[in-house]
């Protein structure tokens, strides 16, 4: 019986040109659609069931992004970070997450340290797309929280090469 989450995928697959405005664009609108899928289809009921910290949906032999299902209890925390060369976006299932934007800035006296460009909460059906360097970081806040994650690439790559940066609170130096 087909779904929707294999419908969005194939539609991902169609799109999918690497990085450019067309591409972030297209799944940003075909995500949002995915987090709207209704918790009748079976796939969803067995996220809802599981809540996995992480499980993963697709990954595309030929182009390389991933999309993850996750779940975060209310309160989970994730300190700002990037994503290093990669990219990302995060669309809400069920429940609600705020995300902080950074930009990394040194002073004229050559401090560096992060500055906020406010935070925002993402809700049912919403996405944000991450893009190479952006900062953020993450805050459930709700119980029974649901989001799907698709990555451009393995993040296992940017963490062991050290281009993926987490970072210690808003005033530190990069790890």
């Amino acid at each position: 019986m087909p779904n929707n989450l294999d419908a969005i995928v194939r539609e991902i697959k169609a799109c999918w040109k690497g990085l450019d405005s067309d591409t972030t664009t297209e799944v940003r609108r075909l995500l949002t659609e995915l987090a709207k899928t209704s918790t009748g289809e079976e796939w969803v009921q067995s996220i809802m069931l599981e809540k996995p910290s992480s499980k993963e949906l697709y990954r595309d032999p030929e182009h390389g992004f991933i999309l993850l299902a996750h779940t975060e209890k209310n309160g989970t925390y994730r300190p700002p970070h990037n994503h290093g060369a990669g990219w990302v976006f995060y669309a809400v299932q069920s429940g609600e997450m705020e995300m902080t934007t950074y930009r990394n800035v040194t002073t004229a006296e050559g401090i560096t340290h992060l500055v906020s460009r406010g935070t925002d909460r993402l809700q049912v059906g919403d996405c944000r797309v991450f893009l190479p360097g952006d900062i953020h970081d993450t805050r459930c806040k709700s119980e029974n929280f649901v989001q799907y994650r698709l990555t451009s690439s393995d993040f296992s790559d940017e963490i062991k090469s050290k281009r993926m940066v987490r970072f210690l609170n808003e005033r530190s130096a990069a790890l």
